[in-house]
């Protein structure tokens, strides 16, 4: 049976997004405490594919996912789920506001509920965990009144209180997570690829580069800016396109990006999300 790894413990968005995958590409759901080594475990083979988080609608990137990826390791994107996240403060306990002496939960939960959080618990200190669930299985055994941020799910399983549910600061919040294989995903005709380059620092390098999809007729569908990690003012360019690699415009387009970098990776092609009916 496939192994299909997750940020765990059970009761994270993540997993709710890997069952979504099992659902159509069954396999045996694993748990891992953390992203580098759910990726790296699929480069190593201990997994044959992971789903993990990679953009939020409030908060951009997952940064550790697309820095691994990058610099890190050697396995291809194959699919994406897009999740909406709706967000819940959970206890042990139906604690009232003013008893709450500490809030914990993976820190893009934190910043999903920013003002939420600055209204309701001014001053009150905030904890970061390894996951939503993680910080859900923290306060269920604290020994003084603790609040998680967490989903419904995580509440169920660890046994706590929903104390209040849609706590993020925007009602269509949602995430996009991306199964990881270290074998790439065939032609679909519903395809988009994902890539990281970077251009020398010259002036005009970067529209050049843009320009190549513009004379394709290739739609963007994303792009981003990261710090290369060698110096500041040094930039790698994450960029999203409608299209497989195998496809002949993506290919064209694909072989002229590399040949004008100073730096290229070819993420992955893969079918792009569509939402069920």
């Amino acid at each position: 049976m496939r192994k299909i790894g997750y940020l765990g413990p059970a009761g994270t968005f993540t997993e709710q997004a890997a069952i979504l995958y099992s659902e159509e590409n069954s396999g045996e759901l694993i748990a891992y405490s953390d992203v580098p080594g759910l990726i790296m475990a699929v480069q190593s083979g201990a997994l044959d594919c992971a789903v993990v988080p990679i953009e939020n609608v409030l908060e951009g990137t997952v940064n550790v996912t697309i820095d691994i990826l990058t610099h890190e390791a050697d396995v291809k994107i194959v699919g994406e789920r897009i999740i909406p996240i709706h967000q819940c403060l959970v206890a042990a306990h139906e604690y009232q506001p003013g008893e709450i002496r500490e809030i914990v939960s993976h820190p893009h939960a934190l910043a999903q509920c920013r003002r939420f959080l600055q209204s309701h618990f001014p001053g009150i200190p905030v904890h970061s965990a390894n996951s939503t669930s993680a910080g859900a299985m923290e306060v269920r055994n604290k020994s003084y009144p603790a609040a998680a941020i967490a989903n419904r799910r995580a509440a169920e399983i660890f046994d706590l209180k929903i104390l209040k549910e849609n706590i993020e600061d925007h009602p269509n919040n949602c995430t996009r997570f991306v199964i990881l294989s270290s074998q790439p995903a065939a032609s679909t005709g519903r395809d988009k690829t994902s890539i990281v380059f970077s251009v020398s620092d010259r002036p005009g390098s970067l529209l050049k580069a843009l320009e190549v999809f513009a004379k394709l007729n290739i739609n963007l569908t994303r792009i981003e800016s990261r710090p290369m990690r060698t110096q500041l003012g040094q930039y790698l360019f994450f960029v999203d396109f409608e299209g497989h690699a195998d496809d002949q415009a993506a290919a064209q387009a694909l072989h002229l990006i590399k040949n004008m970098s100073t730096y290229y990776k070819h993420l992955g092609s893969y079918p792009g999300y569509q939402a069920a009916d």
